[in-house]
């Protein structure tokens, strides 16, 4: 795949399966999982080792299994794409690497920090990843969560330092950033959005990709928006698609993505076990308005309750 296609279209950021007991990394659901998102969802790209695949509450040998899992899993059907983010540099760099050799078609870095660094640390953090493979590279800005902002100015030095940046997934919320990191760039990194609820705005603004936890429940739904507004620019459609599933994509950013989506799975009978400690399951209100946000957007057939 051409590095300008890279990162084009809809990208689940995978939920990581975990058994009901033990809360053990489950490679069977994994894979049935990432079948099913391909084959059916018709995604184009997958994404592991994000936010909605809890990833900071693994250890470094279970990110590798998922990594090695994903990759062995997608087959070259889609790209697929890791996340490698850490704290440590140090750490960073090996995952990245680990993930280069294990066929990686790209990976995804978002600050990681406890002590917040300067602009200048975060540059050499960034810096020393670049150097240590040569698979492109997304920059993910995610200040909701991780609490460092980087701003259109910055992403855009990155790129100019290290070519294999080449995308970026902002969800900062301020959609103005879409048209600012193009127009810094010259329009050599590409834009995906990671906010569910802000898919079609970031769209129209000139966003090519949408990386997002809610494709793992909706990923057709999700493709449907992004044919419409991206490949045939035609907003009026994308519009009423992405009306109906616009509430439950507030629900998830109200709820957490990782949670709504495990929830979800379960109510679709395609169980992806638990979100790990100390992360709970939604509340039995929580999942009763789920269900009730599936059904309206046709992801689900009403059911009949005893």
């Amino acid at each position: 795949m051409a590095a300008a296609d890279l990162f084009k279209g809809v990208y689940p950021f995978l939920a990581t399966p975990f058994t009901d007991g033990q809360q053990e990394f489950d490679e069977a659901r994994l894979r049935a999982h990432i079948d099913e998102l391909i084959e059916i969802g018709k995604v184009h790209g997958i994404t592991a080792l994000g936010s909605t695949g809890e990833f900071a509450l693994m250890s470094e040998d279970e990110r590798r299994r998922v990594a090695d899992t994903t990759i062995d899993a997608v087959r070259k059907r889609v790209p697929a794409v890791i996340g490698t983010a850490a704290i440590s540099t140090k750490v960073a760099v090996a995952l990245s690497k680990h993930a280069e050799r294990a066929g990686a078609d790209a990976i995804i870095v978002n600050p990681q920090s406890y002590w917040l660094p300067t602009e200048d640390e975060l540059f050499d953090h960034y810096g020393a990843i670049a150097r240590a493979v040569n698979i492109p590279i997304m920059v993910y800005n995610n200040p909701g969560t991780t609490k460092i902002d980087m701003s259109p100015k910055f992403i855009a030095r990155l790129h100019k330092e290290f070519s294999h940046f080449i995308s970026v997934k902002e969800s900062s919320g301020d959609i103005r950033r879409v048209q600012n990191i193009l127009e810094l760039t010259d329009g050599k990194m590409s834009v995906s959005i990671g906010h569910q609820s802000l898919g079609l705005a970031a769209f129209a603004t000139g966003a090519t990709g949408w990386t997002t936890g809610i494709a793992n429940t909706i990923p057709n739904l999700c493709v449907e928006v992004f044919e419409e507004a991206v490949n045939h620019r035609n907003f009026d459609n994308a519009r009423k698609i992405f009306n109906r599933i616009l509430p439950l994509c507030d629900f998830y950013a109200e709820k957490s993505l990782c949670r709504s989506v495990k929830a979800a799975a379960e109510i679709m009978d395609k169980p992806l076990g638990p979100p790990r400690l100390p992360l709970k399951r939604l509340s039995a209100n929580d999942y009763k308005t789920l269900e009730k946000l599936l059904v309206k957007c046709g992801a689900i057939r009403e059911k009949a309750h005893a």
